[in-house]
This record gives C-alpha cells, structure tokens and sequence, in this order.
C-alpha cells in the first residue's frame, strides 16, 4: 500500500513539474505553496473594502472635515457679510 501511495506521488510531482510552474528536485516541488504577497489597496480600494465590511467610520476622512470647516466658515462670512 505505501509502495502505491509513493508510486502515484511521484506520478503527481512529475506531471506537475511538467507544467514549468514548479522545479522538482527529486523530494519536493519548489514553488508547489507559493502564494504571491497582496497587492498595496489604493485610497478608494480601501473605502470601497471599509464599506462593505460595515465601517462607516472611514468614510469621512480628516481633510474632508477641514475642508468643510473652512467652507463652513467662509459661507457664515459672506451670509453675516451680506445682511450689513
């Protein structure tokens, strides 16, 4: 039985080694568990993945709320500004 189990091991490992994805060096495939490293997430990725994962509090970034501080106040100006 192991005999058979180690024949059609070797079997897999040559037809596998045929592919040119992986080197068989005679007791392992090199390359066989290869997992590529993730890719970086750009700024909308990371939104995007934030939303549909329930996070709602990344939607509204620091910048954003300084921008809209500051049209907050210019408006206020030009609306006191315009009553006078």
């Amino acid at each position: 039985m192991t005999k058979r189990v180690l024949t059609r091991e070797k079997r897999v490992f040559k037809e596998l080694a045929a592919t040119g994805k992986y080197v068989n060096t005679g007791k392992v495939l090199i390359g066989l568990s290869h997992q590529p490293a993730p890719s970086q997430l750009s700024r909308d990725a990371e939104r995007l993945q934030g939303a549909l994962l329930g996070d709602c509090a990344s939607h509204l970034s620091r910048n954003f709320m300084v921008y809209l501080a500051i049209l907050t106040v210019v408006f206020a100006s030009l609306v006191a500004a315009c009553r006078s």
